[in-house]
């Protein structure tokens, strides 16, 4: 499935890059690799017809995380990058809700 290989490797894009968010301590960067994995883990079980929504998480994922590296950081764009990641789970809350719960973990993690 497309939609799936795509997730798993926006993914992990994702998890190797938390590595680069400075500002963190190592316990926060090892619970946002965790979070990171279960988010993926959840996102590339869903049924075909929910990918569309899967994928807007993991690029959503992916776009805070850009965000959140950056030297200079920049609070504006990781509100809004933390508001599209919510949002795009929230579009997933009918059938997987932990989604949502484990965005707001990470989000939690800038704010």
């Amino acid at each position: 499935m497309a939609g799936n290989s795509e997730i798993k490797r926006t993914m992990k894009i994702v998890i190797d890059r938390v590595d680069e968010v400075p500002n963190l301590d190592d316990a926060a960067r090892r619970e946002l690799r965790q979070v990171f994995t279960s988010m993926r883990d959840i996102l590339t079980r869903l049924p075909a017809g929910r990918m569309v929504e899967a994928e807007m998480v993991a690029d959503q994922a992916r776009e805070l995380l850009a965000s959140a590296s950056h030297k200079r950081l920049n609070q504006t764009m990781i509100r809004s990058s933390s508001s599209g990641l919510r949002q795009a789970a929230e579009r997933l809350d009918d059938i997987a809700p932990r989604v949502l719960t484990l965005c707001r973990q990470v989000t939690d993690q800038f704010s």
